[in-house]
């Protein structure tokens, strides 16, 4: 297919330089007859006893008609492979570059199939449910668990336990999960109702919800695990030791936020609503004995951010041991519980 039109573009170039060399060839005669043939330097005698033919002076051909400036076919001929040889060398790049594209796309395609950013993964569908409630969940997970990790502050990270055949954030006892990784689809009553990918169990890239008429209701993208617009800081330079992350929505800090203890272990954990702090906050003691946050302070503040006249609180307290220190009424805790609901 590509060879033919290759072929199709080389004639009609031939073709347009033959005809402009024509029209600029026949442009170059005289409309009047050269002066050779009206100034005939010597007429050739005729025959003897016969009469002068009114033709004669006409019948040697003077040597100015081959000079005319036509171009002979020889000469057509070298402007033609001269025209072919200067075009050739960028149509045979092109052609190079157009094989490459190719070869690059069909790779590219490939991969995407068997990998995501550069790490092999494994097709996998689970089923759970009955009837209009029939779940069917399509994803991939790391050919190689040990591939890559997911990062220490990322609180949801998402793994397949083939046990008992589900897809979760949450930790299932004696079962080794397997980290997400790759492109992510559900799907409600044959529907498909969300889709994103994972990297290493955490969320990433662009992530998108549908109702039952798919039509698109939600879209957030994702970092590694962190709202994309999130601004994080860092301890240090290098920004390997993460300070804090502020979750941004629509340029306002909304969403969960999160700060860190020097040593990597989560120090205080709430939501913002429109730069408010709403709901629940807990503060974390820096040591994490057996793979456990220590809890030290859990804070209430209000619903939303429109209820200012909300006075914050302090629900309970632990020392560095998990004793409870302090802890409110539970007729405050519960009235405030039933504000909220």
């Amino acid at each position: 297919m590509f060879a033919s039109k290759l072929k199709l573009l080389i004639s009609l170039q031939f073709l347009l330089v033959t005809f402009v060399t024509t029209t600029w060839a026949q442009a170059q005669i005289e409309p009047s007859a050269p002066s050779a043939l009206t100034t005939a330097s010597k007429p050739v005698l005729a025959p003897s006893g016969a009469p002068p033919s009114p033709l004669s002076a006409f019948s040697s051909v003077p040597s100015s008609l081959t000079t005319l400036g036509l171009p002979t076919m020889s000469s057509l001929k070298e402007q033609k492979d001269a025209y072919v040889a200067g075009i050739m060398p960028d149509l045979g790049l092109k052609v190079k570059q157009l094989k490459k594209l190719k070869a690059d796309k069909k790779t590219k395609h490939k991969l995407s199939k068997t990998e995501y950013e550069g790490l092999s993964m494994v097709k996998a569908i689970t089923k759970f449910g009955s009837g209009d409630r029939t779940i069917i969940e399509e994803f991939f997970v790391l050919r190689d668990n040990d591939a890559a990790k997911p990062l220490p502050y990322v609180r949801d990270v998402f793994k397949y336990y083939q046990k008992s055949g589900r897809v979760s954030s949450s930790i299932i006892k004696d079962e080794g999960g397997l980290l997400l990784h790759g492109p992510y689809q559900r799907y409600q009553n044959d529907l498909l109702v969300e889709e994103g990918y994972y990297y290493a169990g955490m969320k990433d890239g662009r992530w998108e919800k549908y109702d039952t008429k798919f039509m698109l209701v939600d879209k957030v993208r994702w970092h590694r695990g962190v709202p994309a617009d999130s601004r994080l800081t860092y301890f240090d330079s290098t920004h390997r030791k993460i300070k804090e992350i502020i979750p941004i929505e629509y340029g306002k800090v909304k969403g969960t936020y999160m700060a860190f203890h020097e040593n990597g272990t989560l120090a205080e954990e709430g939501k913002y609503d429109n730069g408010v702090k709403v709901g629940r906050w807990t503060e974390f003691y820096p040591i994490n004995p057996n793979g456990r946050r220590m809890r030290r302070k859990l804070t209430q503040y209000a619903s939303d951010q429109w209820d200012t006249e909300f006075e914050p609180y302090t629900i309970t307290e632990w020392d560095e041991k998990g004793k409870v220190t302090f802890e409110q009424t539970k007729k405050k805790v519960i009235e405030d519980e039933e504000t909220e609901n």
